[in-house]
């Protein structure tokens, strides 16, 4: 059975703000993703924050405050454009043994200005 994380930072963090994080909070052990609920091994406060290449450039993706319970889970990142569905870029990795910090980092950067959102998923 795969657990689902998902966040959605809307707005424009990459392309305005350089540096700048986003956090979403989530329940005791539910997330809302759209408008279903899933269950989840994150139960506080998740943070991205983008790496910027150049100050203009996006290569990666840094997850911040992931909980002890999703270590060893895999963990996606999916980059989306403007339009909150194209996918600009694809990250994956491992949740660090007793949580905290991930850090992905891509294959070819992307314009900030082109990054709109990015949604997480952790599995197990």
């Amino acid at each position: 059975m795969k657990v689902l994380a998902a966040l959605l930072l809307a707005g424009t963090i990459f392309g305005v703000v350089y540096g700048a994080a986003a956090t979403l909070g989530t329940g005791t052990s539910f997330i809302s993703a759209g408008n279903a609920s899933v269950a989840s091994c994150e139960t506080g406060s998740v943070t991205g924050a983008p790496h910027l290449s150049n100050g203009t450039l996006v290569d990666g993706v840094t997850v911040s405050g992931l909980d002890p319970q999703c270590g060893g889970k895999a963990i996606s990142v999916t980059l989306t454009g403007s339009n909150g569905t194209a996918s600009l870029m694809s990250l994956s990795g491992v949740v660090p043994q007793g949580g905290g910090d991930v850090s992905l980092t891509g294959s070819t950067p992307v314009a900030a200005t082109a990054v709109s959102g990015v949604s997480v998923a952790i599995q197990g």
